[in-house]
């Protein structure tokens, strides 16, 4: 039996994960950071290539982060959305400040996720099969944007949208440069 593109490209992507998830995002520096940028630079190309995403991006400054950590955990959100939002409407991400907080929210209008599988899918090797569809990938995409969240001193939930969804919100402390 031969092995598909898809299949090659599951096997990858998997792979990828596995290494995210290896890597120590403690050791990356936190610099200057632009949140806004890192979020471009994931959402443009999957636009070029028909991804209906919607930025809804407050100014603002730029704060002290670790941008690769920070890419891995837009990266997965946006994709996490894309991929079991339903898909009839775009996903749309914001970013804003609050206070002390920088806040970014990935929403989507997918089935949403059972309030209590919330915290079971944040650890890795885990996915939520039935109600979010077409699931690939390793279960890591999650436990790697509550780790990076973490590893900035922040917290992420996953909160139901009003009228249907899913809110994926990392929340982290806004220290500037």
């Amino acid at each position: 039996e031969r092995f598909t593109a898809q299949d090659i490209a599951d096997i990858d992507g998997a792979i990828g994960q596995f290494l995210d998830f290896a890597r120590d995002t403690e050791g990356e520096p936190a610099e200057p950071t632009d949140l806004n940028a890192v979020i471009v630079h994931v959402a443009a190309p999957l636009q070029r290539r028909g991804a209906r995403i919607d930025l809804r991006l407050a100014e603002l400054p730029p704060f002290m982060l670790r941008p690769l950590a920070l890419l891995r955990l837009a990266g997965n959100l946006i994709n996490n959305a894309l991929h079991h939002g339903g898909g009839a409407s775009a996903v749309e991400v914001a970013t804003r400040r609050e206070g002390t907080s920088l806040v970014l929210d990935v929403m989507d209008r997918g089935p949403g996720i059972p309030q209590e599988e919330i915290e079971r899918l944040k650890q890795p090797f885990t996915r939520l099969d039935a109600a979010r569809t077409g699931a690939s990938g390793a279960g890591l995409g999650l436990a790697i944007v509550d780790r990076v969240a973490k590893g900035h001193g922040g917290r992420f939930d996953l909160l139901p949208r009003e009228g249907g969804g899913l809110i994926a919100r990392v929340t982290l402390p806004a220290r500037t440069a």
